[in-house]
C-alpha cells in the first residue's frame, strides 16, 4: 500500500482488512461499499490484490476477465478509483451528474489505446455514487 514501509512481508502478502482499515480511516466504509457493489453487480467481476512495486505497492485490480475495469489504490486517508472509459462511455459522461472538473479532467484528457483515464480520489462517502456511474459507464449499463 501506498505510505506503508516495504518489506519482504508486505510485498508477498496483500494487506488485511484490518491493515486497510489502518491506512484508509473514515474512508473505509466507502472502499467497503465500492468493493459490496462490484461484488453484486451481474458480470461476473473478479477483485485481485495485485503488487505493483515499490512505488506504486498494493492495488486491488477489478477485472471482467479480460480486461482490467477498475483499479482501487489505497492512499492515507483516501483512496483512488480509477478506470478507463471508451469514446461511447465519454460521451454519456456528459448526460451524469458528474462533478464538472472531473468531466473536464476526463473529456479533455489524453486518449490511450484502453481510453481516457478516469480518477477519482475518494475523500467522502459522496464520491460513492460518482464512483459507481463512472463504473457503470465502463461496463455500458
Amino acid at each position: 500500500m501506498s505510505g506503508m514501509a516495504t518489506s519482504a512481508a508486505v510485498r508477498t502478502n496483500p494487506p488485511d482488512d484490518a491493515a486497510l482499515a489502518q491506512t484508509l480511516g473514515k474512508t473505509k466504509n466507502v472502499w467497503d461499499a465500492i468493493v459490496d457493489h462490484i461484488d453484486r453487480l451481474p458480470n461476473g467481476l473478479v477483485r485481485k490484490w495485485k503488487f505493483y512495486g515499490t512505488k506504486y505497492g498494493w492495488q486491488m485490480k477489478v477485472t471482467d476477465g479480460k480486461r482490467a475495469v477498475l483499479y482501487l489504490v489505497p492512499h492515507e486517508g483516501t483512496f483512488l478509483a480509477a478506470l478507463a472509459l471508451n469514446d461511447k462511455a465519454v460521451a454519456a459522461l456528459r448526460s451524469q451528474k458528474i462533478p464538472p472538473r472531473l468531466l473536464r479532467e476526463i473529456t479533455t484528457g489524453k486518449t490511450y489505446p484502453e481510453g481516457r483515464p478516469a480518477r477519482i480520489e475518494v475523500t467522502s462517502r459522496r464520491d460513492l455514487a460518482v464512483v459507481k456511474k463512472l463504473l457503470a459507464l465502463k461496463l455500458g449499463m
